[in-house]
């Protein structure tokens, strides 16, 4: 898995690099311009016939800028340097670096009020500019001539390159603070900033890909980094292969209780997802009058004692304590409705459940209204709730768990000793530890109902294959299948059917 670092612990990265390993701050600064200009060689294949604007700011993001903009003018670039202040204000690398740039030949610019307008022609005719102004450092939103500079560099709708972060964009929250450089392309140096991977801010970067720039591992180690993004090599040491010599009850059995009249289509489709993801039993338990309804011919299905609204009744509980005997995994909640007596049935159930179990849907709004309820749950319980449940679940506002995803997730998992999977964009996996991994995968496609249902079903059949990361697993497959569908369907098209429909390709590529 891949670090994903805050401001503040990438500095700590830097000043360890430097002070603790002797790598000058210099060579840094050096790599990081190379491994960009390598970069945008790859992603322009006549880049020396471009012509190029790089506004700098007067840090090491501007330093950044500088060696970028040295090697663009050494292949033959017509590349022009934009100051965003003075030259004599320049100290450190960034300083060396412009008075390089200088001596080869590059013509650099210093920028104020009065001459921002000057260069509108040739930045009209220009094909890239580059945003190398703020970085990382930036903590307040821009203002005042610094706006100005952004509001430029947007104002022609020029292919746009940010080094690290896009300027403007707070790197920690994912928030976007104040007036931001949009970019088709930025390049990420040495980790993932958090603000590289949430939303909004990852929004106003078309593509992002990371650059390195010759950190050792030692240095970012160091810092004890809880935040990390998925990646598909880590799924794949999850999975192994399969014994030529097993049966369906090697790879679990999963109950599913769910579904009430009117949404038995919730039921069928985490039951459904169960078996998708390699389960070799599942049994689903739900309201007797939903056994006329279609459920998956795979399935098995056992009828429950209802209420008259047809959701699940109190008089319930022994017969699902008695299923749950023999079962590897539940799965509860997709469907089955908030009734009184059916929150009653849930509440009554949870102190008694053994097996490996996900909550879901209306048995986190059961939850919700008995927070007491969480410490009743074991420690390998997954809640996977989106992020209205999750409001219900915290008494927290949606938009300040959203200003804050990260946080949120972590210690909610850590207070309640359970792994927490908070739905979104990207999903975050929180676990009991006060870790946190960023799934990789999905996209909005996946915004349309039935699609937890589905996530819910993989997460619960892989723990009951006996997955230690099932969670992780479950959410990245998720997402990969939705990813599958729109890169061969549309995003516009995709309904929780195909999902399922595009498991057993997404497995295909994971499976070894």
């Amino acid at each position: 898995m891949r670090p994903v670092v805050t401001a503040e612990q990438m500095q700590a990265i830097d000043r360890h690099a430097i002070d603790e390993l002797g790598i000058p701050g210099i060579t840094l600064m050096e790599n990081a311009g190379v491994g960009i200009v390598q970069d945008l060689q790859k992603h322009f294949s006549d880049l020396s016939q471009k012509k190029v604007f790089i506004f700098c700011g007067k840090g090491n993001n501007g330093g950044d800028g500088f060696v970028i903009a040295r090697h663009l003018f050494n292949l033959g670039t017509d590349v022009r340097i934009l100051l965003a202040g003075k030259l004599s204000v320049l100290k450190g690398g960034a300083s060396i670096n412009a008075l390089s740039a200088q001596n080869i030949g590059v013509q650099v610019n210093e920028l104020d009020s009065d001459n921002l307008n000057q260069h509108d022609h040739k930045l009209r005719h220009c094909d890239i500019i580059i945003d190398a102004i703020f970085g990382t450092g930036l903590n307040k939103p821009a203002s005042g001539f610094a706006e100005k500079v952004i509001e430029k560099i947007n104002q022609f709708k020029k292919f746009v390159v940010s080094v690290d972060i896009n300027s403007g964009v707070d790197s920690d929250s994912g928030q976007l603070m104040g007036p931001h450089v949009k970019s088709d392309l930025t390049l990420a140096l040495a980790c993932w900033k958090q603000s590289h991977l949430l939303h909004p801010s990852a929004g106003v970067m078309k593509e992002i890909r990371l650059i390195d720039i010759g950190i050792p591992e030692k240095a970012v180690k160091k810092q004890n980094i809880r935040v990390h993004q998925s990646e598909v090599e880590d799924l794949k040491s999850y999975f192994h292969k399969r014994d030529p010599n097993s049966h369906k009850g090697d790879y679990g059995h999963v109950l599913v209780l769910a579904g009430s009249r009117g949404k038995e289509g919730a039921a069928g489709l985490t039951a459904l997802a169960v078996l998708r993801s390699g389960a070799g039993l599942c049994t689903l338990a739900f309201p007797d009058s939903c056994q006329n309804a279609a459920y998956p011919m795979e399935v098995m299905s056992v009828p429950l004692p209802e209420t008259a609204q047809g959701t699940l009744s109190l008089k319930a509980k022994e017969p699902i304590l008695d299923l749950l005997k023999d079962k590897s995994a539940l799965a509860i909640g997709p469907g089955l409705s908030t009734d009184p007596e059916t929150v009653a049935l849930i509440g009554e159930l949870l102190p008694l459940i053994q097996c490996p179990l996900v909550i879901d849907a209306d048995a986190l709004n059961a939850i919700s209204a008995h927070r007491d309820w969480l410490s009743k749950l074991k420690p390998e319980t997954v809640l996977t709730p989106h992020p209205k449940e999750m409001s219900r679940l915290t008494g927290l506002a949606t938009q300040e768990i959203q200003r804050n995803r990260i946080d949120t997730a972590s210690q909610f998992a850590a207070d309640h000793s359970l792994t927490l999977v908070l739905k979104g964009s990207p999903s975050l996996i929180a676990m009991a530890d006060g870790t946190v991994v960023i799934n990789s995968t999905g996209n909005a496609g996946m915004a349309t109902g039935g699609s937890g249902d589905v996530l819910t079903g993989i997460i619960a059949g892989l723990m009951a294959q006996g997955m230690p990361q099932a969670s992780i697993a479950g959410t990245y497959i998720h997402g990969e299948a939705g990813d599958y569908f729109s890169k061969n369907e549309s995003e516009t098209t995709l309904i929780a059917g195909d999902l399922l429909r595009s498991l057993p390709e997404t497995l295909k590529r994971i499976l070894p």
